[in-house]
C-alpha cells in the first residue's frame, strides 16, 4: 500500500510539472497582431530579437524568418508569472518590405498570471525601426 501512495504522489508531481512547465506553442494562424514594415527582412529580424530582449525574454530560436523567446518564471503566492512564449514570424513580400506577425503562447497552469505580450513586442519593433 505504501508503494502505491508513493507511485501516486510521483505521478501527480510529474503531471503538475508538465502542466506548469509547458507553454502552448504559438501558431501563426492564431496571430492577431501584425504589421508591414518598409524595411528589409534582416533588419526587421534584428528588431524582433531586440524587442524580445527589451521585454525580458530569453531568445530560444533565431532564424531568418522566425524568432522565439520565453520569459523566465516567477513564483507568486497564488499564481506565478512569466513562462510565456512569444513567436515572431517574418515574410518578405518584396526586398524592402517585411510582414510581421506576433503571438504569445501561455502555459495551462500559469494562464491567470501570464500576460499577452503581442502589442508590447510590436510597439518596441516599431520604435526601433523608426529610428
Amino acid at each position: 500500500m505504501k508503494s502505491l501512495n508513493v507511485t501516486v504522489v510521483l505521478a501527480l508531481g510529474a503531471l503538475m510539472t508538465l502542466l506548469v512547465g509547458c507553454a502552448s506553442t504559438p501558431k501563426i494562424a492564431d496571430a492577431k497582431v501584425g504589421a508591414l514594415f518598409e524595411q528589409p527582412i534582416d533588419k526587421v529580424q534584428r528588431a524582433a530579437v531586440d524587442a524580445l530582449a527589451v521585454n525580458g525574454f530569453d531568445i530560444k530560436k533565431q532564424e531568418p524568418t522566425y524568432v522565439e523567446g520565453s520569459r523566465p518564471r516567477k513564483i507568486g503566492l497564488f499564481v506565478g508569472s512569466g513562462g510565456e512564449t512569444v513567436a515572431v514570424w517574418l515574410t518578405a513580400p518584396a526586398p524592402d518590405k517585411t510582414e510581421v506577425k506576433v503571438k504569445t503562447g501561455k502555459s495551462f497552469a500559469g494562464y491567470a498570471g501570464q500576460k499577452n505580450w503581442d502589442e508590447e513586442i510590436m510597439a518596441e519593433m516599431t520604435r526601433t525601426l523608426r529610428q
